[in-house]
């Protein structure tokens, strides 16, 4: 069949105006990928609170030149920075006026302070190396969510991005002597509030983020140590996200957020307090428990088909109590309390090495791509390769120490030392 001129010539402008589309699609994709990035730390250690990245730009070595900006922030606290587009929130304890926090947003572009939100509490006891604010918040695109104890109980409150609280609730009664630190999550379009006391009845309530009204709650049980870690999201043998706990009365359950149903659990015998989360790689699951300066107990354990079973023994040399630890490509990369990283398989639990790599953390681990950044309570910022062979790549010294774990957001990590906030970019 004959082609004319002029169809040919159609044919042709068609084709052009596709490729034109293409070439837009694929011109706009970093900044649909930016778009992402962007809202993608929106709780404590990032997506699933896995601690991992593959954001760009993130210098391996920083220097002075790396410091895009410093903010001095209007009181103490421990808990880590989260974001929404262009928005920094986190929570701050007035320490001279006593008796009041903040719920805090600033300008992830420069520093600024957005709004301040101030809330009223009474003193408790807590743990000298703890702090009334020491709960990372959440965030979605509407709302940040904030949960903290006090001798009321434990409270849940929710404001929107203008800093308007929309609601405020009391969950229950809760008592720990080292006082609190859990962070809330949100899993399943549910915000989930892990209460683990020493006192009274425990429990797990998933709450329904636009109202607070409570959807589902678990009953746990107390004992004298309590636990103080958040939960971590893992995708289940049959393909349903599950949130993973540890705690000195149950050892490691899995808890389907969307409902509250408890999916499995293992008793781990611990004995001391649960501090630092879960590390997950794939099905096997490490969890560790301490007191004073370290871990002084473990569990490991393969999950499939729903049916937990013991993996392998990690021994205690080595162990973490405080930091959360990394799984990356097989690997884990655990943080004790004293600086000490042991990098093993996670299949196997075979240790590949095991060397001091920080000062002594109470800030977690997180890695970016291939590199592990790690911060002590003496203010060192040190980077590492996440591999199988210790190459450390940096180090770098804060003026002050560092008790929360950094954020990271596209080509930015933000820090939080004692009293300032920081974000270093390229």
């Amino acid at each position: 069949m004959m082609v004319t001129a002029e169809a040919l010539g159609s044919r042709i402008e068609n084709m052009n105006r596709l490729l034109f589309s293409y070439l837009v699609v694929i011109i706009a994709l970093p900044g649909l990928r930016g778009t992402t990035c962007a809202q993608e730390w929106t709780q404590f250690r990032g997506p699933g609170a896995s601690g991992l990245s593959e954001a760009k730009g993130i210098p391996a070595k920083i220097s002075e030149k790396n410091i895009k900006w410093s903010k001095e922030l209007p009181g103490t606290g421990h808990s880590s920075p989260v974001l929404w587009g262009d928005t920094i929130f986190l929570t701050a304890t007035d320490g001279d006026t006593g008796g009041i926090r903040y719920i805090m947003a600033l300008d992830a572009r420069n520093g600024d302070e957005k709004w301040r939100n101030k809330q009223t509490f009474g003193s408790y006891r807590q743990h000298r190396f703890n702090n009334y604010s020491s709960s990372t918040p959440c965030c979605d695109s509407k709302r940040v969510y904030v949960t903290w104890t006090s001798p009321k109980g434990a409270e849940v409150l929710a404001l929107d991005h203008s800093g308007k609280e929309l609601w405020k609730k009391v969950i229950g009664k809760f008592y720990a002597k080292h006082g609190s630190s859990a962070s809330p999550v949100l899993a399943g379009g549910v915000l989930v509030i892990g209460s683990h006391g020493e006192t009274g009845t425990s429990f797990i309530a998933g709450l329904d983020p636009a109202s607070g009204n409570e959807k589902w709650r678990v009953k746990r049980n107390s004992n004298d140590k309590g636990a103080y870690s958040t939960p971590v999201v893992r995708r289940g043998h049959d393909n349903v996200d599950e949130l993973v706990f540890s705690s000195t009365a149950h050892g490691i359950t899995a808890l389907n957020p969307s409902n509250g149903k408890i999916r499995w659990e293992h008793d781990a015998g611990f004995s001391q307090r649960c501090v630092g989360g879960p590390v997950i790689s794939g099905d096997t699951i490490f969890a560790a428990a301490g007191s004073g300066a370290g871990g002084k107990e473990s569990a490991v354990i393969n999950v499939r088909d729903g049916k937990p079973s013991i993996a392998w023994e990690a021994g205690l040399k080595g162990l973490p109590y405080v930091p959360t630890g990394l799984s990356f490509k097989g690997l884990m990369f655990l943080l004790n309390d004293g600086g000490i990283m042991t990098c093993r398989r996670a299949n196997d639990g075979e240790i590949l090495w095991q060397e001091r790599v920080v000062g002594p953390p109470y800030s977690s681990p997180i890695c970016i791509n291939d590199k592990i950044y790690c911060c002590s309570k003496e203010g060192d910022f040190n980077v590492l390769l996440a591999s199988d062979k210790l190459q450390p790549i940096s180090n770098y010294k804060f003026p002050e120490g560092i008790y929360a774990t950094p954020a990271v957001v596209g080509g930015n990590m933000y820090l939080r030392t004692f009293s300032r906030l920081y974000c270093i970019s390229q």
